[in-house]
């Protein structure tokens, strides 16, 4: 109970400030964090399939996602005005191959620009660490929980 009532709190708070800073701004279109939603599947997603919730401005996008068998957060930034190209973080856990967890640097392609809706397709370099999942139907299991490194790949659409 506590926890949702600080939810709802900082999201009434991000909104109002980006609704005072889009009123004191000539283009506020531009300048004023937006909330954005996007499905996809990769480890940015949250694993297999999933969703994800960011708020983003111009220049970066702050991320939560959660998806089939896992969940992530983070980071993505650019360097000029709606950019094609993002740089980023994303660090999360999901249970096919990195149940204890992942950490990965990352790159994404955005179609449309940064700033746009549409399907963004993106790779990244890190390390996971697991042992894989027991489901009922099948055993996914990797040789040992110890760390190892991965590429990733995730496409997705942004809404």
């Amino acid at each position: 109970m506590k926890i949702s009532i600080i939810v709802l709190s900082l999201i009434f708070f991000a909104g109002s400030a980006a609704s005072a800073d889009s009123a004191d701004s000539t283009d506020s279109a531009d300048s004023a964090g937006n909330f954005e939603f996007a499905l996809g599947a990769g480890h940015e997603y949250g694993g297999l399939i999933g969703g994800q919730f960011a708020y983003k401005t111009e220049y970066s996008k702050y991320y939560a996602s959660l998806g089939f068998f896992g969940y992530s957060t983070g980071f993505q930034t650019t360097f000029s005005k709606n950019s094609k190209h993002a740089y980023g973080v994303t660090v999360g856990a999901e249970a096919i191959d990195s149940e204890e967890g992942f950490l990965f640097a990352t790159y994404n392609y955005h179609f449309k620009g940064f700033s746009n809706n549409g399907f963004v397709i993106g790779t990244g370099i890190g390390f996971t660490k697991g042992d894989g999942i027991n489901l009922a139907c099948c055993d996914f299991d990797s040789p040992s929980a110890e760390k190892k490194a991965m590429v990733t790949l995730n496409i997705g659409y942004k809404f």
